[in-house]
């Protein structure tokens, strides 16, 4: 009887379910077939100049208010920085630098009491030289780092030299290694102070491990810190998000508030000018080019275009007639044109001649012999194409001299260091002047 009466209620649910199926699917489709609802229109005041309350045509009630647009073209975005507030951010920054490592650089406190060098606080700025643009970012970051934490600054040696030291020459505001150890056995910090010479490294490539955002760095009593992997311009700048105030003001002195766009100074740029400079034989290759005429007004970087995109050049074109015109450079304005393809620089100067006058550092017709027993490195050929390695930096002390503008061409998967610090240098470069990158 039990199971018999399991069956017949089970019966009975059947035609139910069919039923409420058939209800669904028929709501389903007459909501489906309802005719879509009316666009909604909003009515936005029209663009009003601010401070323009007489206007008739004015929706605002006499308030003075005016919506904000949404969007920007580049052009218009660029002004920002026309009003002189990133100058001025700028020339507070530089000072702030140059304060820094008189009070910090190696002059002065190699000559401090063994009592207040050893309680003294160095950063590691080492690096390989691989790419040059992402290993000075390296050493700037490390610079960088040693401002927010009032550190002294230490350039990593390989072999008893300077990264690239072939070619840049550094300010004898920084230490080395080899200086640092010495000093502090001189002074026995370990034996007499009890502070033993530790290091304390800090990966940014290690997102998982990195303290950039959760530490107060300025709290670590380790003698040396390293922060390695800083290959660009953010890791430094990630010391705006730390949670610690003592951090993020230390970072909001430096790199300006990161929500007011025109108050973002030139920090790197402002550091090179400090800390490095090219070497007598680049700096002669560089005023062979010149040949005591004018710098240029212009620079073009051209970046891994071995397949001679014609888009690419356009745009290059493109931009720097733009430039001219922002500018109102009169005549025939001075163009010097590098890149990591010596032979795209032939091709590409007849377009610029049309207009400009063009100017590129050609090492097969240099009668300089410095570079001569300089060793020859291979293995950088897909990276510069047959050119010397050293032309690279001829190229970028050139490129920097730029007086008005840098412009930068490359494959659209391709960002650029190289270019960005040439930017960086030659608007420090001519602060005074007001150029506009």
């Amino acid at each position: 009887m039990r199971y018999g009466g399991g069956r017949k209620r089970r019966m009975l649910l059947q035609p139910f379910l069919v039923l409420c199926a058939t209800v669904t699917g028929v709501g389903l489709l007459m909501l489906a077939l309802r005719p879509l609802d009316p666009p909604i229109t909003v009515d936005f005041p029209r663009d009003v100049k601010l401070g323009d309350s007489d206007s008739s045509s004015s929706d605002d009630g006499g308030t003075g208010f005016v919506r904000d647009k949404t969007c920007a073209t580049v052009e218009e975005m660029g002004k920002d920085f026309e009003n002189g507030v990133v100058g001025k951010e700028t020339l507070r920054v530089r000072r702030i630098i140059q304060d820094h490592f008189v009070l910090n650089g190696a002059s002065r406190i190699r000559d401090l009491p063994p009592e207040q060098f050893c309680s003294h606080g160095f950063v590691l700025g080492k690096t390989a030289e691989a790419g040059f643009g992402n290993e000075m970012y390296k050493v700037l970051t490390a610079a960088a780092l040693s401002i927010m934490l009032n550190r002294s600054l230490i350039i990593g040696q390989t072999r008893g030299k300077y990264p690239f030291g072939d070619y840049i020459s550094y300010s004898n505001y920084t230490f080395t290694m080899n200086e640092i150890k010495h000093l502090w056995r001189e002074h026995g910090c370990g034996t007499k102070y009890g502070r033993q010479l530790v290091m304390r490294t800090d990966d940014f490539e290690k997102p998982a491990q990195t303290n950039v955002l959760c530490s107060n760095w300025k709290e670590w009593k380790q003698p040396i810190i390293w922060f390695q992997g800083t290959t660009d311009a953010v890791a430094a700048q990630f010391f705006l998000k730390n949670v610690h105030s003592q951090m993020r003001n230390a970072a909001f002195d430096l790199f300006g508030d990161p929500q007011i766009l025109g108050s973002q100074p030139n920090v790197f740029g402002e550091i090179m000018r400090v800390l490095v400079s090219p070497s007598k034989d680049v700096e002669a290759a560089v005023n062979w080019v010149i040949g005591g005429g004018e710098n240029p007004d212009i620079s073009l970087h051209m970046r891994m275009l071995m397949n001679r995109s014609i888009r690419a050049v356009q745009a290059a074109l493109h931009c720097i007639k733009k430039a001219i015109e922002s500018q109102h450079l009169m005549s025939r304005p001075k163009v010097v044109v590098v890149s990591d393809t010596p032979t795209l620089v032939e091709s590409i100067v007849p377009n610029i001649s049309e207009f400009a006058q063009v100017i590129y550092f050609d090492y097969k017709k240099f009668k300089g012999n410095a570079f001569e027993d300089l060793p020859k490195k291979d293995f950088r050929v897909k990276d510069w194409g047959p050119a010397p390695r050293w032309v690279a930096f001829v190229d970028f002390f050139l490129a920097s001299r730029a007086k008005y503008a840098v412009v930068s061409g490359a494959h659209r998967r391709v960002g650029t260091t190289y270019a960005q610090l040439i930017a960086a240098l030659a608007a420090t470069r001519n602060l005074v002047s007001r150029v506009i990158f």
